[in-house]
């Protein structure tokens, strides 16, 4: 079996499918259970895949794949330590030995994925700055990438950091522990915007049964895992298959999430899993689709795209393609196409052929895509599912870029202005680019279709506009997506981009009020695929003394940049890219203004200036006592919650911040930056046994 990424999906030999995996170990040394023994078992219980904390030598490789078992592998390695300024070492270490075991395991039939590292903790990522440790993480995916092509790549996040998530991973792992299955089902939805273009899964969900009973634990499982399959997700991590469980450097039994005791008995939630069928993102009465293609001059793009629409599995639609007065061979191609509705027009402009198509169309839902694009075989499924749960009028997903072969396309791909989606919120979407937008025919026709002034582009912003301002609502499906190829150079890209700047002149003239100096002013956030993780000036929402449960990148009005495949990320293609992004900017402002738009061009803030603390001590303790324990200790004593983001804690001028180590044993370092000299400080803390290492 191989595991491999398709868009927002995995495949598993070529097909849909998604993991239903179960956590392994880490066991005590010497009395864990023989994974002869508990892979049978496993399997017959449902699960297709395990995650090991580890990366696993042979005999635990041959073993898996002898019972149909794949393995999703974890780096363990320093990462919960200082490795960007006290000891770099570390991940220097962790880039070795990461190279070598996959030299001799990468195309191990039972290795299904390689997770590169497991939740760094927030305090320890804010100490190293945020920004390096995700570059940090992205340097160790790239380098797996480069040692194991194809061998899916990613790492493990978890809400309190999610703006860690790296740009480059193959998918987007997630652990998440939610003792509700509404409020799983509500947070499920901001997974696919946080991963982009990318698959969602999660590698890790559970719940202890020494905290709750066991009869919950059975309940909110099966629940956990429909949720994750209705929501699009790729897979479900179930944490853990036993309750025997090794944790910095002790048994741990004070938790209990496993499947089975201690003793090797089974819980009542094996027994529901085993039992748990999938639900099929197929509702029960389909409603039937008419797919719109409009084309003109589309002969080198037509074939793909209709063979893409012709493979769709679904069980009740038609491909409806309106020929806009093509002067090139697509007549001839559109008649020797069997099974396709084909109407030819004279000229019109976009927004007419988009309109005839839907008044040719005999379905209740209008799928819009444009003819450079691919639909995914399972594109009109999970639109279907997103309809039969909602009352959105009009639904559209990601637009996803193929992999680039040319280094024109490459640039084009990472260029900005393409075609994306704005959300108001997880689900609620501002505006649905045209290439994939699907409408109710009610919807449609309550507003008289697109409007035929709009002849090449600005049709479907004007569209999405209209609709809200009739009072309908739109949504957003992240596992509906559809292949949208970029310009094929970047002459026609920045042709497109003008011609985008002139019909941007024409939405001011109708929608002055949605203006401003600048452009389009978007109420929601502006989304182009990539995941969104933190860059250079970025402001995290970190909660009091940087403790909210669930931390959120703080400028998600500004549109994130899309970076360079690595096939072809290199200092002269940046450069290249570089000025690619600077002629867009300055075209496309040129094309609005000259066509009667607004003037001015649009200015990013400048971000804020970034610094070391001023003063850094370092305590060790013994006893396993940490960062939580000195700001007890410090609250108790006239310090109090601090208005800075850069810090947590403050008593008059002086600042506080601070980050513990995560060592895997009871002997920890922890770090305190000061926002000035305070020579009495360490005298507040050395009776809780911390003993201070240095002043520098």
């Amino acid at each position: 079996m191989r595991l491999t990424v398709h868009g927002k999906h995995f495949h598993l030999d070529g097909r849909p499918h998604f993991l239903r995996t179960i956590t392994y170990g880490p066991f005590p040394p010497e009395s864990g259970p023989p994974p002869a023994a508990d892979f049978p078992k496993i399997r017959q219980s449902g699960f297709d895949s395990i995650r090991v904390y580890a990366l696993p030598d042979k005999a635990l490789l041959d073993a898996a794949e002898e019972n149909d078992l794949i393995v999703i592998a974890t780096h363990a390695w320093g990462h919960g330590c200082d490795f960007i300024r006290e000891n770099p070492s570390l991940l220097e270490e962790a880039r070795r030995d990461l190279i070598n075991w996959l030299g001799k395991h990468r195309n191990h039939r039972g290795l299904g994925a390689v997770l590169v590292g497991n939740e760094i903790p927030s305090d320890m990522a804010r100490w190293m700055t945020p920004w390096k440790v995700n570059r940090a993480i992205d340097g160790l995916i790239r380098t797996a990438q480069k040692v194991a092509p194809g061998l899916p790549i990613a790492y493990a996040n978890f809400p309190t950091t999610e703006y860690l998530e790296p740009p480059s991973a193959d998918f987007t792992a997630f652990n998440i522990y939610l003792e509700d299955g509404e409020l799983l089902k509500s947070y499920l939805p901001r997974l696919h915007h946080l991963a982009g273009d990318r698959p969602v899964y999660l590698t890790e969900f559970g719940l202890d049964t020494s905290r709750n009973s066991d009869e919950i634990q059975a309940e909110l499982l099966p629940t956990a895992l429909c949720l994750s399959r209705e929501a699009g997700l790729s897979g479900v991590t179930l944490y853990a298959w036993s309750d025997l469980w090794f944790n910095n450097g002790r048994t741990m039994n004070d938790w209990s999430f496993g499947l089975v005791r201690r003793d090797g008995s089974e819980k009542p939630a094996l027994s529901a899993l085993r039992t748990t069928s999938l639900p099929d993102p197929l509702p029960q009465n389909p409603p039937r689709f008419s797919v719109i293609i409009c084309t003109r001059n589309g002969e080198n793009r037509l074939a793909d795209c209709l063979s893409a629409c012709r493979a769709l599995d679904y069980p009740d639609f038609e491909i409806i393609v309106v020929n806009d007065g093509s002067t090139d061979s697509t007549s001839a191609l559109l008649g020797q196409m069997e099974g396709i509705r084909v109407f030819h027009l004279e000229p019109g402009g976009l927004s007419a052929a988009r309109n005839h198509g839907a008044k040719e169309a005999t379905g209740e839902i209008f799928a819009y895509t444009d003819d450079d694009c691919r639909p995914d075989e399972q594109w009109l499924i999970w639109l279907a599912r997103a309809y039969s749960e909602s009352d959105y009028a009009a639904i559209g997903g990601p637009n996803l870029a193929p992999k680039p072969d040319s280094l024109g396309l490459a640039l084009t791909t990472a260029a900005p202005g393409a075609p994306t989606h704005v959300m108001l919120d997880d689900t609620t979407a501002e505006h649905l680019p045209g290439c994939h937008l699907s409408v109710k025919k009610s919807a449609f026709e309550a507003i008289g279709g697109f409007d035929p002034v709009f002849q090449t582009a600005g049709d479907d912003v004007d569209f999405c506009w209209r609709l809200r301002d009739a009072g309908f609502t739109l949504g957003f499906s992240g596992a509906s997506f559809v292949w949208h190829h970029r310009r094929a150079t970047p002459w026609r890209y920045l042709k497109q981009q003008m011609g985008y700047g002139k019909a941007e002149a024409l939405l001011y003239k109708k929608h002055p009020h949605r203006f401003s100096e600048g452009g389009i002013r978007w109420e929601g956030c502006v989304y182009r695929g990539v995941a969104l993780g933190i860059e250079p000036g970025d402001f995290i929402y970190s909660g009091p003394t940087g403790e909210a449960p669930y931390q959120a990148l703080g400028q998600l009005l500004r549109q994130p940049m899309r970076g360079l495949h690595p096939s072809f990320d290199c200092f002269p293609a940046r450069r290249l890219l570089a000025i690619l992004t600077w002629l867009q900017s300055h075209l496309r402002h040129w094309s609005r203004k000259h066509n009667g738009g607004p003037s001015a061009r649009g200015s990013w803030p400048s971000p804020p200036r970034q610094s070391d603390y001023p003063v850094t001590l370092t305590f060790i303790n013994s006893k396993g006592l940490g960062r939580h324990e000195i700001y007890h200790h410090l609250l108790s004593h006239g310090w109090e919650g601090c208005g800075d983001p850069d810090f947590d804690l403050q008593r008059g001028p002086l600042k506080l911040i601070a980050a513990t180590e995560h060592t895997g044993n009871s002997t920890n370092r922890t770090f305190v930056g000061l926002s000035e000299a305070a020579p009495q400080f360490s005298s507040l803390v050395n009776g809780l046994g911390f003993s201070p290492s240095r002043l520098k």
